[in-house]
């Protein structure tokens, strides 16, 4: 979790309960049927404290969202380039989400519902278009747009995760990101092959 140095460690703390709560009662209940009041309890605050920190539930759901977010950047950063290959972003994603596998269950499987997807779905798609943009700026009549190449991989990636975490992660992260690329990436690369 990135530390933001104005925030109080006091805030902090509090924040940090409260979306573990939250988190929890996802996996056990599933998204729709948590409350405010059971966040509450779980967490054991008061109702003042929560609404000092959120607005609602899905204020709440979307800070998790955002330090996942974070945190991902992070471990993107700590990743070497892996011989400029944009494809390794996948693994990169994968190994993530195997690190982390109960938030990620909680966030994007289907305990979570589909609160998170789209936000999920709009920021990898940034990502993959900036990933393979050196591939994409060389390519002048692309019949297909570089944005809809993007969503169709995130959209291919975000149906195998969501699949894998329902299942309790039956493979690992390198098998899946395998079974992936075996899937997406003979079609995407005959597009950048066809000028």
């Amino acid at each position: 979790m990135q530390v933001n140095p104005k925030i109080d460690r006091r805030v902090q703390r509090t924040r940090q309960i409260l979306q573990e709560a939250l988190l929890a009662l996802i996996l056990e209940k599933g998204y729709a049927a948590v409350t405010v009041q059971d966040v509450i309890d779980r967490a054991n605050v008061g109702r003042a404290t929560f609404y000092s920190h959120f607005q609602d539930k899905h204020d709440l759901f979307l800070s998790g969202f955002a330090s996942l977010r974070d945190q991902f950047e992070q471990h993107l950063l700590a990743q070497s380039p892996m011989n400029g290959d944009p494809w390794n972003l996948s693994l990169m994603m994968f190994q993530h989400a195997q690190s982390h596998l109960p938030i990620y269950k909680a966030m994007a499987g289907k305990q979570g519902g589909n609160i998170a997807l789209g936000h999920i779905q709009k920021y990898l798609s940034a990502l993959i278009q900036e990933h393979f943009k050196t591939q994409l700026s060389e390519r002048k009549n692309l019949k297909v747009p570089p944005e809809v190449i993007a969503h169709y991989i995130v959209s291919a990636y975000m149906a195998l995760l969501t699949w894998w975490l329902d299942h309790d992660a039956p493979y690992p992260a390198e098998q899946m990101n395998e079974m992936f690329r075996q899937l997406t990436q003979p079609g995407v690369e005959a597009i950048l092959r066809t000028d």
